[in-house]
């Protein structure tokens, strides 16, 4: 015989309670983000990202591809902008460096005392001189280089290649144990290896800054800690080495000097490498740089969208009033942008190009210069194309 089922007692208060408070917290984790959105509760730091977030997106017109168009890009939109985000972005990487001491998202290598390196673009293998240039590549590099020394000598014009070190070369002994340990005896990078085969199969003439700024690293840090750029103290010291060399040509070029500005050391928060991680460390290498009163004042004049075959790139002109008569043309990356601080002083006009692939016949012409620098930093030289680059250079 069947007993009757007792009925479910009733929850006890403690429990009932319990309930309404996950529910409580349930709902108000829901309606989180949308408080955020209206009244901007989340006041983080924007996380290092390298790109913009997406934009609200318009709807251009009635029509079903626009609004399939307009409804694709606000998800983007909301993918982007949702309540809460950037505070959620620095929790979980946060706990993913601080529980599980993962940073191979981030594709950045943490040395000795925190410094920070870039370890994109095979950086182990190019520092160990496991990678190498194939005798094709090395031979691609000399016609690029020889097409456009010719291409200027041909109208009287100096050509000088640049490269700029990457931090490891210059602070290999900050890079963590492991990888200070697998250095092999003969170690022979990517840039040893070209140096080496220009001297013997070319005459093109080749600025490597590293023993400069190994040398200059011995007053003070020429690299930051917490980014992939040299200071301005290092920025410096590459620009002096650059004039100095022109100098033994053109014997006119004043030389540039240290006791020509004030420069000093203090804190300073942030880094590209930093901002990845999420991190506010405080920068201990970080130099400012002012010019003292007996330097000339120069004038600029900056072109934000001019028309090169890489696209719209800005151009920096500047001025010396006070100088001789020679011109340059300079095609930098980021490393060679911080230049423009220095490089304005020993030289009547100084043309800035911002993009380490150009050579832009047009804007030579242009200025009729005396001297054109390409300058690349050193992991772009080991991994750009020179085919692609004497495709868009042009030159016959």
């Amino acid at each position: 015989m069947n007993r009757p089922m007792n009925p479910e007692p009733f929850p006890k208060p403690a429990r009932q309670w319990a309930n309404v408070l996950v529910i409580a917290i349930f709902f108000s984790l829901l309606w989180l983000p949308t408080l955020d959105k209206c009244f901007n509760l989340d006041r983080s730091r924007p996380p290092g990202e390298n790109r913009l977030p997406a934009p609200f997106p318009q709807l251009q017109q009635p029509s079903l591809a626009a609004a399939q168009k307009f409804i694709t890009g606000l998800e983007a939109y909301f993918n982007d902008h949702f309540g809460f985000r950037k505070k959620l972005i620095r929790l979980f990487q946060n706990w993913k460096l601080g529980l599980f001491h993962d940073r191979s998202v981030y594709k950045i290598v943490v040395g000795q005392d925190h410094w920070l390196f870039w370890g994109e673009a095979q950086m182990v293998e190019h520092f160990l001189g496991l990678a190498k240039f194939t005798p094709g590549q090395l031979q691609l590099w000399q016609t690029l280089l020889e097409k456009r020394r010719d291409w200027l000598a041909q109208r009287g014009i100096k050509y000088l290649f640049v490269v700029a070190p990457d931090k490891q070369s210059v602070y290999p002994e900050e890079l963590p144990a492991w990888l200070i340990t697998a250095v092999p005896a003969n170690r022979e990078t990517k840039l040893d290896q070209f140096l080496k085969y220009m001297q013997t199969h070319s005459t093109v003439e080749i600025l490597d800054l590293r023993r400069p700024l190994i040398d200059a690293k011995k007053i003070a840090p020429v690299y930051l800690q917490n980014d992939t750029h040299w200071n301005l103290l290092g920025s410096f010291v590459g620009a002096q080495e650059l004039v100095k060399v022109l100098a033994q040509q053109f014997t006119n070029l004043p030389p540039l000097q240290l006791q020509d500005f004030t420069w000093t050391n203090m804190a300073y928060t942030g880094g590209d490498m930093a901002r990845m991680l999420g991190t506010d460390a405080v920068e201990k290498n970080y130099f400012a740089f002012n010019p003292k009163p007996a330097l000339p004042r120069l004038r600029s004049q900056a072109n934000l969208n001019y028309p090169t075959a890489w696209g719209l790139k800005r151009v920096l002109t500047l001025e010396n009033p006070e100088a001789a008569s020679t011109t340059v043309v300079l095609f930098t990356d980021s490393f060679g942008v911080s230049w423009e601080q220095f490089l304005g002083y020993p030289f009547k006009k100084t043309i800035f190009l911002a993009d380490n692939r150009e050579f832009n016949p047009k804007i030579i012409s242009e200025n009729k210069p005396a001297i054109v620098v390409n300058e690349m930093l050193e992991r772009y030289f080991y991994t750009t194309d020179p085919k692609e680059l004497m495709g868009r250079d042009g030159l016959p």
